[in-house]
């Protein structure tokens, strides 16, 4: 008996190590196609290269991924020195008032930035949420003003807020899986951000002394490798959405998924996507920034006949696994 096993698990290991390649990636592509979302897109965060996608420029509501434009405003602000954590908010009624997710935030009392920030990251609360938007633009409609000058210098052609929260809005709000993609890929720039998006459980203590605890609503950071990052929205009209990113090695991917059925099946299809392209793809480094370049330019009607170059950022290729790249400095 013990021999006919082994013998089953040598053929089975030979078909899966003899398989065409080519067989194997239309497989791994019918994965995707059966994939039950109104929109999702995966991008390989080096190179900016889209992996897998499906109605990614559709206009849709996103729920509370909206917050990811307040999270990033706030951070930008934070890190210019013009908003600091420990600086005191008063929360207004209207901020107090906000349904859904909630830190259950006392009206007229104090809060500093740092706890509305990690409870908008970690519990998407959205009072915390329109607390912040009134501390830095006075009310809430100046700060969506904001969100959409800062969408519009990301190029986030099919993005317009109504609201800091993502909450369902009387005027039109929408975006796209491809410009939420564009987005986590800005806030992963920021370190800030990752202080607080790993945090599973944390909590806000009240000044009356009541507690409010925050559960982080992406358990993909307890459950996929490398999962760092991400953003959870729900409302009847988006349904359920994810925008997540992981990073194993040298390659980051960052997946969106907007409109999944259950919360279950935005997590299984982030899933699907990320370990399609992890599975698929490999990124290679073609150019280091510290890297010492011998080439130089010359320069024409200048002070100096030639100068050096030197390269910015990191550079990298994205190949199917197996193959090999012809790019070549």
């Amino acid at each position: 008996m013990k021999k006919i096993i082994v013998c089953l698990i040598l053929i089975l290991s030979s078909a899966i190590l003899f398989f065409p390649k080519e067989q194997i990636n239309v497989y791994a592509e019918n994965q995707l196609s059966s994939l039950d979302a109104k929109s999702y897109i995966l991008v390989d965060y080096n190179t900016k290269k889209v992996l897998a996608n499906h109605n990614e420029q559709e206009h849709l509501e996103v729920a509370s991924m909206v917050k990811l434009m307040t999270s990033l405003i706030t951070i930008e602000k934070i890190e210019k020195g013009e908003l600091a954590l420990d600086q005191k908010v008063v929360i207004s009624e209207h901020a107090a008032s906000q349904e859904g997710s909630q830190a259950f935030l006392d009206a007229n009392k104090e809060y500093n930035v740092e706890e509305l920030l990690k409870s908008v990251i970690i519990a998407s609360a959205n009072d915390s949420s329109v607390a912040l938007a009134e501390c830095i633009a006075s009310s809430e409609e100046g700060f969506v003003n904001m969100m959409n000058e800062r969408a519009n210098e990301l190029g986030l052609s099919n993005t317009h807020y109504a609201n800091a929260s993502g909450l369902p809005s009387e005027e039109e709000q929408y975006s796209c899986a491809e410009d939420i993609a564009k987005l986590l890929s800005e806030e992963i720039k920021h370190e800030l951000y990752f202080k607080y998006s790993n945090i599973w459980i944390d909590e806000i203590i009240h000044e009356s002394g009541r507690r409010t605890e925050l559960v982080n609503t992406n358990i993909l950071i307890r459950q996929y490798k490398g999962c760092d990052i991400g953003k959870t929205g729900f409302t009847d009209e988006a349904g359920y959405c994810l925008s997540a990113s992981s990073k194993k090695n040298n390659m980051r991917l960052v997946s969106v998924v907007i409109g999944a059925k259950t919360t279950k099946e935005r997590f299984s299809i982030t899933t699907t996507l990320l370990n399609y392209g992890f599975n698929n793809f490999e990124n290679k480094q073609i150019i280091s920034k510290d890297e010492n370049i011998t080439k130089t330019l010359e320069v024409k009607s200048g002070n100096a006949k030639e100068i050096n170059l030197a390269f910015e950022t990191d550079f990298y290729s994205i190949e199917r696994r197996g193959e090999t790249s012809d790019i070549k400095l």
